[in-house]
């Protein structure tokens, strides 16, 4: 293949990413043959950096939304410029450490998140979270006379510094901030009750503490998969009564009925357009499991035939329970013979001497009152 193939097929544009996920769009007038994983060395305000060649050509600029070009690259980063990279990072380390002590002196209202170190070194910039305004004069001129450069402060908020900082989220992948999408787009409430979810629950919160950034890009998904299910409220009348809507799973394809008195039950999105609760598959296969369950066990038959013998012995011992009846009634006037037993006793009591208790208060009153009349 000759150079001018190569020159020819070269994209004239390029997506450079540089520390903490910043990237931008730079033109590539001198069709430098770059591809994905190079370090380049770019044209920014006065001065150069290095960055990372993420993507190229038409879908670079689809990922910026049709920004334009910030720069030119100037040529291939070479293994000086990477190995000049590597002590960058030292120095960024150091100057970290230097702004947090004088930021403790001032004490600022400030939190400082990360120290990028422009590639010539004509510039520092330093990044910061902050509830309210901060006023930093001060600390600009201090870190100006210790790192005798420009020093740059930016403010930013706690969606930028989580995908400056990176990390990994709840469902196991990077952050979609720092990989996925290039700006930040506004996520509402109404996106989560679209989607079905607990607008209280700490799950559709991210690593910054607010919520997921891909709440955002699947609303599509499920506003085009909700067409096909009812809305959540919608009553509907499947033979036994009305029914009320109270939730839809667009996984499993169900949809969770109610009718305010008996437990609620789920139904096939298919079974809820024909207006059934269950699909007539579903239906016959009870019977069937029923007569293959009789053929496969046939010890299940004989039991049955089982019971209706014991029915039979029920019955005779029922009978043996009457025949015991008619012993009772005999051995009733048994009973009624022991009770003149039970009078004579009394007699023989009445009989028997017993202490004299002499009359009672009540009969001694009784004959006073006599005796005075």
């Amino acid at each position: 293949m000759e150079s001018s193939d190569i020159l020819r097929g070269t994209p004239d544009s390029f997506e450079i990413e540089f520390k903490g996920g910043r990237s931008a769009l730079y033109s590539n007038p001198r069709s430098i043959p770059l591809k994905a994983g190079d370090h380049a060395i770019v044209e920014v305000e006065r001065g150069k950096d290095i960055g990372l060649v993420v993507r190229e050509g038409a879908t670079a600029s689809a990922k910026l939304q049709g920004k334009g070009a910030q720069g030119l690259i100037l040529r291939h980063a070479t293994s000086d410029d990477k190995n000049r990279l590597k002590e960058l990072g030292d120095k960024e380390l150091e100057a970290h450490r230097i702004c947090q002590q004088c930021i403790g002196r001032q004490n600022l209202p400030m939190k400082l998140v990360d120290v990028e170190w422009q590639f010539d070194g004509n510039k520092i910039r330093f990044y910061f979270t902050s509830d309210r305004r901060v006023d930093f004069r001060k600390l600009v001129r201090d870190l100006a006379g210790i790192f005798k450069t420009r020093i740059e402060m930016r403010q930013i908020g706690v969606r930028d510094e989580a995908r400056r900082l990176g990390g990994y989220g709840r469902c196991g992948r990077y952050y979609c901030c720092r990989g996925v999408i290039g700006d930040f787009d506004p996520v509402t409430l109404k996106m989560v009750k679209e989607q079905h979810l607990a607008p209280g629950s700490p799950k559709i919160s991210g690593g910054c503490g607010r919520l997921m950034c891909c709440l955002r890009y699947e609303r599509s998904f499920y506003s085009e998969s909700l067409k096909e299910f009812p809305k959540v409220g919608t009553k509907i009348d499947l033979g036994d009564g009305t029914r009320k809507v109270t939730g839809v799973d667009i996984f499993h394809r169900t949809v969770t009925l109610d009718d305010g008195e008996r437990e609620t039950i789920k139904v096939a999105i298919e079974d809820y357009k024909k207006g059934r609760l269950a699909s007539e598959d579903a239906e016959s296969n009870p019977r069937d499991s029923e007569s293959v369950s009789e053929e496969a066990m046939p010890g299940r038959g004989d039991a049955k035939s089982d019971r209706k013998d014991t029915g039979s012995v029920r019955e005779d011992a029922k009978s043996d329970r009457k025949d015991t009846g008619s012993v009772r009634e005999d051995a009733k006037p048994v009973r009624e013979d022991t009770k003149p037993v039970r009078e004579d006793t009394k007699s023989n009591r009445e009989d028997s001497p017993r202490r004299s208790r002499g009359p009672s208060r009540r009969n001694r009153r009784r004959k006073k009152e006599k005796d005075v009349t």
